[in-house]
């Protein structure tokens, strides 16, 4: 099967399934099928978005077929897919969720179809964006050898670099992802709050963080974690800590557990002998607000 001639079918029209068939559709290598959704609205947004495609009510058979939808239903949808009867020996279907391995999609290969699964580790909060900027973004892949085969060339063609993951490690890559980027924008808003809660004007908070931020992303870049931690933690400010605790808490209580949290998580970057233990930050009950 040449990627060039191969055509795609989309089941699940959200905004990273829309955002890698647009790409593809763009470099040329795949020819757009059908769009499959639940919504009718989605669909036709997706066929916009894409520039191609056909919304489709009933499956038909695909040489390649990528179920974007939510983690939840992916396995309600290669079940679903299995059950049509259009699947064919040799066909090619994949998801791409960080958090599940191909293996949900398992009733496909008593079909005859190759399975995988390929990860971009992206946020496709923006599609435009994600776009725009996809090249060079890390995609985890695994899954049968003859689906990868394929489905490898059509990542590289739009500027993804891939990795291989074993399957059994995906729920611990997907939470780093899930880390770095998800929660991040939580831990973000946090701050945002602390910020206003002390008297900062919204209009001014962000533009003071986001120096703070840029430099710290700096100093991993040059010297890793380790090095790049400073801050009451790094010093060994206790007194410090056991304040912010009580004053983030006393401004919600699960931002004050995520305060103790990750200044729990940053002991693990300090030397041995570290003046700061965990159970200092525990030892004393947090108020709460």
């Amino acid at each position: 099967m040449q990627a060039s001639t191969s055509e795609l079918k989309l089941i699940g029209a959200g905004r990273l399934g829309r955002s890698l068939a647009r790409l593809w559709h763009n470099a040329g290598v795949l020819r757009m099928g059908d769009v499959m959704d639940t919504d009718p609205a989605a669909t036709q947004g997706a066929i916009n978005f894409i520039g191609a495609g056909t919304a489709a009510a009933a499956q038909r058979p695909s040489p390649i077929t990528l179920i974007a939808t939510h983690d939840d239903a992916i396995a309600t949808a290669a079940a679903t897919l299995a059950a049509s009867g259009v699947v064919r020996n040799g066909d090619i279907v994949f998801h791409c969720s960080g958090a599940l391995a191909s293996e949900v999609l398992k009733p496909l290969k008593a079909c005859g179809a190759h399975i995988a699964s390929v990860h971009p580790m992206k946020s496709f909060a923006t599609p435009a964006s994600a776009v725009s900027h996809f090249s060079g973004t890390v995609c985890a892949q695994e899954g049968d050898e003859a689906a990868l085969a394929v489905l490898g060339p059509l990542f590289d063609a739009i500027g993804g670099q891939r990795i291989t993951i074993a399957k059994q490690h995906k729920l611990l890559y997907h939470a780093g992802a899930v880390m770095a980027c998800n929660q991040l924008v939580a831990l973000m808003d946090g701050a945002l709050r602390c910020l206003l809660a002390a008297g900062v004007p919204s209009e001014a908070a962000w533009p003071a963080l986001r120096p703070l931020i840029d430099g710290t992303l700096a100093n991993i870049d040059r010297a890793g974690t380790r090095a790049a931690l400073s801050g009451p933690i790094a010093r060994g400010d206790l007194a410090t800590v056991k304040a912010e605790c009580a004053a983030t808490s006393a401004l919600d209580h699960d931002l004050g557990q995520a305060y103790v949290t990750l200044s729990a998580l940053a002991l693990h970057l300090t030397p041995a002998g570290h003046p700061i233990r965990r159970a200092d930050l525990i030892a004393d009950p947090i108020a709460h607000g």
